[in-house]
């Protein structure tokens, strides 16, 4: 039932079958060109009117995006995570302290770099991060560095998605890795017995 709206605009839909559709409880999709000229479509607007809303959003800010612009941030898109990683680095000039420092430059080049590095930024997803944390997790890469590494690489995805190099966030949806510290563990654990041991 997809339903086009002004040329160039998109449409909005819904993919299920039921009887009648503007009545049932499935979310809206939309369908749209971004300002690359890539098809895209987004899900989960609970009526018409917000469906329209985003795609009205999208269609100004394709509008006022030059061509220039467009073929800039395609270009942007051609890099590989490494050389962006390279370029975003010396741009961190908060990172005054050498040990913040030296431990994202160790997150970058002893992790990332040799999973992702050769990967162009405009094939980066979701899915493709999540798969990631899964090989840090069985080559036994320790909870506390997962959590380091994946912060940086969100920095530097977010980074490259705020510059247009991708027309979708990377990293969105994505569960940060959670780490607790043993002694709190340990603290725990050991209250939970002394309790016990006071009931009995």
């Amino acid at each position: 039932m997809a339903r086009q709206l002004a040329r160039g605009m998109g449409s909005f839909f819904k993919d299920c079958a039921c009887a009648k559709p503007t009545r049932c409880p499935h979310p809206y999709s939309i369908r749209f060109r971004d300002a690359l000229g890539k098809q895209r479509e987004e899900s989960g607007y609970g009526t018409q009117d917000d469906a329209i809303e985003r795609l009205t959003q999208l269609y100004a800010e394709k509008k006022t995006t030059a061509p220039s612009v467009a073929a800039a941030r395609r270009e942007l898109g051609q890099l590989t995570v490494e050389e962006y990683a390279k370029q975003w680095r010396p741009r961190q000039r908060k990172m005054t302290d050498y040990s913040t420092g030296w431990h994202v430059d160790s997150s970058i080049n002893v992790h990332i770099v040799p999973r992702l590095g050769s990967r162009k930024l405009n094939s980066v997803r979701p899915m493709v991060v999540e798969r990631l944390l899964d090989e840090m997790e069985n080559d036994g890469v320790g909870r506390g560095n997962q959590v380091n590494i994946f912060r940086v690489l969100k920095t530097i995805l977010r980074d490259a998605y705020a510059k247009g190099a991708k027309a979708d966030d990377p990293v969105k949806g994505v569960q940060e890795p959670e780490w607790v510290e043993p002694h709190r563990s340990r603290a725990r654990a050991q209250t939970r017995e002394q309790s016990q041991s006071r009931r009995v």
